[in-house]
């Protein structure tokens, strides 16, 4: 990089392959950890992979006990009645609790429990 750029404030094209712009989220996550202790939620977000019917009773115990839901049904895309059953059964505990439920892209829903709501309108890039 020329003197007069370095003044100007100009800079040197990124390499591609430059990877010391990326976040390092294992760093993330133990610093994270070893702050938080053992400091008990209100509110905790849980990650489900649902594959069978049994799973529906403890995800509505979930969003009863105020828990905020990941579903991921990925596993179940090819059996309608099963996924028709597990949305009819999430919506009514969502409509009892005046929680929310929503899509997120193919594979995931997202339930929430009383007094969190999602907002639809997109913040910004292409989800």
């Amino acid at each position: 990089m020329s003197f007069l750029k370095k003044i100007m404030g100009g800079s040197e094209p990124k390499q591609s392959d430059d990877y010391s712009a990326y976040i390092d989220l294992d760093k993330f996550e133990k610093d994270i950890d070893s702050n938080a202790g053992d400091e008990p939620a209100e509110t905790y977000v849980k990650i489900a992979i649902f594959t069978h019917f049994d799973q529906i009773t403890s995800l509505k115990k979930e969003i009863y006990d105020g828990n905020i839901l990941i579903v991921d049904i990925s596993n179940i895309k090819s059996d309608e009645r099963l996924r028709n059953h597990l949305f009819n059964e999430l919506k009514d505990v969502v409509l009892d609790v005046h929680g929310d439920i929503v899509g997120m892209k193919d594979n995931n829903i997202l339930v929430t429990p009383t007094g969190i709501k999602v907002d639809r309108k997109k913040i910004g890039g292409n989800y």
